[in-house]
């Protein structure tokens, strides 16, 4: 008695794996016979050929995606050197969501974990922060809150209260001063610059957010920047400055004498949407 054939389930898992090797089909023999299995070939294409055609170009879509959405670094290592990082991540994090919007979210760790752009830093920060970008992008709106229902706060209500931040509110910390490098590769790979500079090294605190017309992005000092990760993360005010200042070794009169310019400039910029009361 011959076996059943396959069930749809099964030939759909099966080309899924053999779409996501990286190598061509024809030199594993495991792989030839699956293919054959699913595509039944015509007079000028074996079945193996044609599931390699489908092979090559999900790679080819896919890695393209990825170098839209981090065109640093594909300036940063080439055309061969991004391909390679970009098959690379496809084979260990194949997509799983129908938008190619979330295809390079894992990239940022990737890239900070795998051999050998774990040895370059500014790999991760560049990841970091196209990423950052693409986040801000497309992140929910919110309302912004008014200076006025800051100031109406009683003074006893503020260490217990909490600050949502906007939803775009996107925070990078890198180590190189390379917040600029984003835009100048655009230019590079658009051919109106000929050379990129690697940027120095250096701490650097970025907040990528929307604005009302366009992206942007500030750099922060080391205690804003820790003040806004701990408001993010959900703790009260005063318990966040108390980790912030500390973070940033910073006295509790010079945090203290910083807050209330943060405050001012975050309100103006939107980055603030609601101040909620405890209790």
């Amino acid at each position: 008695m011959s076996p059943a054939p396959p069930s749809l389930v099964e030939l759909q898992t099966s080309l899924m794996d053999l779409l996501r090797r990286d190598a061509s089909l024809s030199t594993d023999a495991d792989a030839s016979a699956r293919a054959a299995e699913i595509a039944t070939g015509n007079d000028r294409l074996t079945g193996v050929e044609q599931v390699d055609i489908y092979r090559e170009q999900y790679f080819l879509r896919h890695v393209g995606a990825l170098r839209e959405d981090f065109e640093s670094l594909a300036a940063l290592l080439g055309e061969d050197g991004f391909d390679a990082l970009a098959r690379a991540y496809l084979s260990a994090h194949p997509p799983t969501s129908f938008t190619l919007r979330d295809l390079g979210h894992a990239l940022p760790a990737f890239v900070a974990e795998r051999a050998p752009w774990r040895d370059d830093a500014l790999v991760a920060d560049m990841a970091r922060l196209e990423w950052a970008f693409v986040d801000a992008f497309d992140a929910a709106d919110a309302t912004k809150i008014e200076l006025a229902a800051i100031a109406s706060m009683p003074e006893d209500a503020w260490p217990l209260a909490r600050v949502r931040l906007h939803p775009s509110v996107q925070l990078v910390e890198m180590a190189h001063v390379a917040e600029d490098y984003r835009s100048q590769a655009r230019k590079l790979l658009a051919g109106e610059i000929s050379e990129l500079p690697r940027p120095e090294p250096g701490p650097r605190y970025i907040v990528v957010f929307r604005g009302s017309e366009k992206l942007k992005y500030i750099d922060v000092d080391r205690g804003a920047f820790a003040l806004l990760a701990a408001l993010r993360d959900g703790h009260a005010l005063g318990d966040a400055c108390e980790r912030a200042a500390a973070t940033a070794e910073m006295t509790e009169q010079t945090f203290q004498e910083a807050l209330g310019g943060w405050f001012q400039s975050w309100t103006s910029w939107g980055w603030i949407t609601a101040l909620e009361r405890a209790g």
